[in-house]
């Protein structure tokens, strides 16, 4: 029998409201290896700084202000220019799975499924510009999740197409979507033409209850449907290796089949997430839980769940403090002592290598 391994990892949450002080000072302990990742294929592989900057113009120009301040702060680096644009990076596979539920009030719940050592583990309340947010950032300019002061709620899983194209990558989408919507069916319209350079399903949900899912794919038009779950799979995507591996079918099966029977407390079914088949424990191999994460946009709360711990914010009552926690892999594989988890497939990807 393989002995179980771990590695420790600690999540923060900060509050700053441009980016700032804050933001540089994180920035700077992640751009060593975010830097790595970026370029891992070479700088003649990822589009130049004219380029990610023409599209941002194009595509989301509201942005530009902080981005350019984000860039300054960053140093002002060709590199960093590019990276923060998340103009056509390097592809990624992440797992997840996500739901809305209403009963009494909406929730939307979901559970994040990566590598710890591609994770940066940070909560931040911020003001970029016209409305505080509270999101998981990623590569500094993104968010993986998030809710917004008017009670507008994102969550994204990949979508299990294994073709990657020219577009944005889907964390910088997620955070234009917090600055300037404000409900379900303004976001759904302002990222409607927005090329992304993966597959990703969104899901939406406002303090109306309202909401939706947005699946997208690279050189495909994005198609919105009137569902509130989503896991690793798309209409007519078909990559059989990938989906049995992350049990995408049987994790949406079982979603499926909690939020129609509507026995549970809207608290009681983010405590669900955490319960296999929906908690997976694979680390090593990318496809580990790594917190999971309840948006109230009627309360104005969010709460990031592990099993043994708690984080219940609001916009009002958000503080900046630490967890620490030890991610298991029962299966033994080795969590410590590699800088990525293990190659999947011929790409060279890290996260969800089996």
């Amino acid at each position: 029998m393989a002995l179980a391994t771990q590695m420790d990892f600690t999540f923060r949450s900060l509050i700053e409201g441009k980016p700032g002080t804050v933001w540089q000072r994180e920035f700077n302990t992640l751009w060593p290896a975010y830097r790595r990742w970026f370029l891992r294929d070479g700088e003649g592989d990822r589009p130049t700084y004219l380029q990610s900057l023409q599209a941002l113009r194009q595509h989301m120009p509201e942005l530009l202000p902080t981005y350019e301040t984000m860039v300054e702060l960053a140093g002002g680096g060709d590199h960093a220019a590019r990276f923060l644009a998340q103009y056509c990076p390097p592809p990624l596979f992440r797992g997840c799975s996500q739901a809305v539920y209403i009963q009494n009030e909406p929730v939307i719940v979901r559970n994040y499924d990566y590598s710890p050592y591609v994770f940066d583990g940070l909560l931040m309340r911020s003001h970029f510009d016209q409305r505080s947010v509270i999101a998981m950032i990623d590569c500094m300019s993104g968010v993986l999740d998030g809710m917004n002061e008017d009670g507008l709620a994102v969550s994204m899983s990949f979508g299990g197409r294994e073709e990657f194209g020219e577009g944005f990558g889907i964390t910088i989408l997620l955070r234009y979507i917090l600055e300037y919507a404000t409900s379900v069916k303004q976001a759904i319209e302002l990222v409607k033409d927005i090329p992304v350079h993966g597959a990703y399903n969104v899901t939406l949900l406002d303090r109306n209850a309202d909401y939706a899912t947005i699946a997208i794919a690279p050189g495909k038009p994005s198609r919105v449907t009137p569902a509130g779950i989503a896991t690793n799979h798309q209409r007519g995507s078909s990559w059989p290796k990938y989906e049995d591996k992350v049990q995408t079918a049987l994790r949406f099966e079982h979603l499926s089949e909690l939020v129609a029977h509507q026995q549970h407390s809207v608290d009681n079914f983010a405590q669900l997430f955490l319960q296999p088949p929906l908690f997976n424990t694979q680390f090593a191999r990318g496809f580990g839980t790594l917190y999971t994460a309840a948006y109230y946009p009627c309360r104005g709360e969010c709460h990031i769940l592990w099993r043994d711990h708690a984080w219940r914010f609001g916009f009002q009552n958000f503080e900046e403090t630490e967890y620490r926690i030890s991610f298991i892999d029962p299966e033994g594989y080795p969590v410590i002592g590699q800088p990525y988890a293990e190659v999947y497939t011929s790409h060279k990807l890290p996260g969800l290598s089996f």
